[in-house]
């Protein structure tokens, strides 16, 4: 792990509608925002002291909901530094302490999985609508630095409004998961795919990715490992474009390369050629025309990845293509109406009703073009 330059002003800059999204309130970024001038050093003005005192002010409240995505920010992006580590155990900590008010069944599992690296455990969390749930399950998770706590609010919302058992998991590289983020991290996730199919016998799984996340949906929607896919913002290398992974803005490149276990920054070369093995063009799985029904979605204005890399997914037989006018990665300025259209798509796949499907199926024509 190591620490790498970025600049805080920017990073909130681009990065406060996510806590928001989180569920931290609008005034508390803004505290933090006002009060922080360090990202990596410790005590006041630095990154994990001013957060940290909010999450602490939120657990002695009793807010142990609030806690919990603060000391998510608190730890943000990585686990680059030792006080970040302890971050994401307080993280954990406050987040158990609120589960018993959360408004859908909730349970915390670590799951044996298999990998040619050999068993090892992974912590997941399950979501379950309060009364009838539908038969299946959708595993769920986010990027390099938005692991399966921030995306709570996404995890209950998809659990009351699909009824599916929801499963969020932190992918290699991060949060909880032990194992470093490389091209072939999808063995892990076809372990846990299984491993769903054996729990819930006859019930179709998909899977759903945020941001990086998405890179792993489209990877096993292709691959016919899942039953059906949303991917929103993953970069997939479809775009076969040339890229400077160390010129992404808002300190990316030293979130990936701590996410893959790297010691340092790579240089230029090494760089672009650690990304080369995460494209499914390279790794020829864009040549057939098989696997799982697949959505992908994603801005026309990402900072991150190619618009290409999700618009050439379209070419598949079974691929829809969305994407939203005026929006950066992941779409974040129009989030939550791509994600009721999703849940259209995901009801579909799982014996939604004709009417509940239609009218979640697809947002807004005024901000999303099609392409299927």
């Amino acid at each position: 792990m190591f620490i790498f330059e970025v600049g805080t002003d920017a990073l909130f800059q681009e990065r406060s509608r996510q806590f928001t999204a989180w569920g931290i309130p609008p005034a508390l970024v803004e505290r933090a925002r006002n009060r922080i001038r360090d990202m990596w050093g410790t005590g006041p003005g630095t990154w994990v002291d001013e957060w940290g005192h909010l999450a602490r002010e939120a657990d002695a409240d009793g807010n142990f909901l609030q806690a919990a995505q603060l000391w998510g920010a608190t730890r943000f992006p990585s686990l680059a530094a030792p006080e970040r580590v302890v971050a994401q155990r307080e993280q954990i900590r406050c987040y158990l302490q609120a589960a018993p008010r959360f408004p859908v069944g909730f349970r915390r599992r670590t799951l044996p999985l298999r990998t040619p690296e050999g068993e090892h455990a992974l912590p997941v969390h399950e979501f379950t609508r309060r009364g009838r749930r539908r038969p299946g399950v959708l595993v769920m998770s986010g990027g390099v630095d938005t692991w399966k706590i921030e995306i709570h609010r996404m995890a209950v919302m998809t659990a009351r409004a699909t009824g599916l058992k929801v499963v969020t998991v932190d992918m290699a590289g991060t949060g909880e998961n032990p194992l470093p983020l490389t091209p072939h991290s999808d063995l892990q996730l076809h372990s846990l795919v299984a491993l769903m199919r054996e729990e819930n016998p006859g019930e179709p799984v998909l899977y759903f990715g945020l941001s990086f996340g998405g890179h792993w949906a489209v990877k096993l929607a292709l691959q016919g490992a899942v039953d059906a896919a949303v991917d929103i913002g993953g970069p997939t290398g479809a775009a076969d474009v040339p890229t400077d992974p160390l010129a992404m803005p808002y300190g990316m490149a030293g979130i990936v390369g701590n996410a893959m276990g790297l010691h340092g920054m790579p240089s230029a070369q090494e760089a672009s050629d650690l990304l080369d093995g995460f494209s499914l063009r390279r790794q020829g799985l864009l040549v057939a025309d098989g696997g799982a029904p697949l959505l992908a979605a994603n801005g026309d204005h990402d900072q991150y990845v190619p618009l290409a890399d999700t618009t050439e997914l379209a070419s598949r037989r079974h691929s829809t293509v969305w994407i939203v006018r005026d929006a950066t990665h992941c779409a974040t300025e129009r989030f939550r109406p791509l994600l009721v259209g999703s849940w259209g798509r995901v009801r579909a796949r799982t014996g939604g009703s004709r009417l509940t499907s239609s009218l979640l199926r697809l947002p807004s024509r005024s901000f999303v073009t099609v392409h299927s």
